[in-house]
């Protein structure tokens, strides 16, 4: 293993500005991953939020606002959406089996803004706007959306869709639709890699109250195999490394202070799904998605070494240079799941964040545990004493789930990144204060 840089152990000194005149007795230290205690109720309680309806800002042009009377109108009679009809044949081809699939708006890495090819729930819906679930069973399909897009729907829903205006009196949720409209014993399928692994939990509890069964479908998207040739490419624009003058702190003493961590709460390797976790950490920058500078990828970082499952066609010979230098190895972007069960085969402690890594990878790594554990005679709980209230240390590897502490150290801005910030914000006002002038 490395030695640890000098930058990675010096914490990041907050003095200069707080030096100042004005608070002349204040000075204080943090370093960029220690000292962040987190709440466990605190934790817990953020996580209740809306399922399935993510806030996306996408380029979906114009929509003329008409009276919903008048939209009404033209769905009194039903028209065959041919999209559905071809979804619902797939339901009951062999290895699927299900009366129902939901269709969230999210990637796999949980992105608030996605790139086209990821657009599912818009293209199997024509529903464009930047929030929304679909869900489709063998006989009726439904798009739950909010207030801001009810007009827009209705516009762009054809006489097939049932539109669930989200939040007004009287409409279900999601879970409490299909816990009306399936028999007992119906299947719900889903596709892993699109739901956080605790947004997967929680639907499976509410359904299972009408013993109805969440089926997760890893090995193909339904909504691709109908997609097909029209569907958009995947991005592969080149990455880019973020230049030192702009991070302000280099990858190795980074990963130095992330290492720390992973052996203060007994982790061997944490697993990195969040895209601009991602970037941040490993000072690259991309443009797989339009307006943010992100590529797609997994991350992960090991006590003795790091891992970055990316797109090769995406890494230039700079960012080549730039992960060797910080003993960081390529692996193919679809290899991810190998790499957790070959993880979990050797008994390794995995870090994972519940409410931002998806449930495929989670499952995947539970499930080879087990039979790891099987294998060795041993049975685990919970390595986490932070969070698990019977502070029982495990017998065996279990996991150590727990947020993520990169979200808490990239917060902290060090004075370069301060520095960019401003400089940002005086661009920004320079613009609109030309623009203001002109009109």
């Amino acid at each position: 293993m490395q030695s640890v840089p000098s930058q990675a152990i010096r914490p990041l000194s907050l003095n200069a500005s707080l030096s100042s005149s004005r608070l002349p007795f204040f000075s204080f230290s943090l370093p960029i991953f220690h000292n962040f205690k987190i709440n466990p109720s605190i934790y817990n309680k953020s996580q209740k939020v809306p399922l399935f309806l993510t806030l996306r800002c996408c380029s979906s042009g114009s929509v003329t606002a008409k009276p919903s009377s008048e939209l009404r109108r033209n769905r009194d009679v039903q028209e065959p959406d041919e999209k559905v009809v071809a979804l619902r044949r797939l339901f009951s081809k062999p290895g699927i089996g299900i009366d129902a699939y939901i269709i969230p708006s999210q990637d796999a890495h949980q992105s608030e803004f996605i790139a086209e090819c990821y657009m599912r729930r818009a293209y199997i819906s024509g529903f464009t706007g930047s929030a929304g679930t679909a869900v489709v069973t063998k006989d009726k399909a439904a798009l739950w959306t909010d207030g801001r897009y009810f007009l827009q729907a209705e516009k762009q829903l054809s006489s097939s869709w049932i539109l669930m205006r989200a939040g007004s009196l009287g409409v279900p949720t999601t879970s409490e639709w299909l816990n009306d409209v399936l028999s007992p014993g119906g299947r719900v399928g889903i596709y892993p890699f699109l739901f956080s692994h605790d947004a997967a939990k929680e639907l499976k509890e509410a359904i299972s109250k009408k013993n109805l069964e969440l089926v997760f479908l890893y090995d193909l998207n339904l909504v691709d195999e109908i997609w097909k040739e029209s569907r958009p490419k995947p991005p592969n624009n080149p990455i880019r490394v973020h230049d030192m003058k702009y991070a302000g702190l280099d990858v190795a003493s980074k990963l130095s202070s992330l290492r720390a961590e992973l052996v203060g709460t007994g982790a061997s390797a944490i697993v990195i799904s969040m895209l601009d976790e991602v970037a941040w950490l490993l000072n690259l920058r991309g443009s797989d998605v339009p307006h943010s500078p992100v590529m797609y990828a997994y991350l992960i970082v090991e006590v003795d070494g790091a891992k970055l499952f990316v797109d090769n066609s995406k890494v230039t010979k700079e960012v080549m240079d730039h992960l060797k230098n910080a003993s960081v190895e390529l692996r193919p972007y679809d290899s991810t799941l190998s790499e957790i069960k070959r993880l979990a085969a050797q008994g390794a402690q995995l870090w994972l964040d519940t409410s931002s890594v998806n449930a495929a990878i989670v499952e995947t790594y539970k499930s080879a545990l087990d039979k790891y554990c099987s294998n060795h005679g041993s049975k685990g709980k919970i390595k986490n004493k932070r969070y698990d209230e019977s502070n029982g240390l495990s017998e065996g590897p279990s996991g150590v789930y727990m947020r993520s502490p990169i979200s808490l150290a990239k917060a902290l801005k060090n004075p370069a990144e301060l520095e960019g910030m401003q400089n940002c914000h005086l661009r920004l006002r320079c613009k609109w204060c030309y623009y203001t002038l002109q009109s």
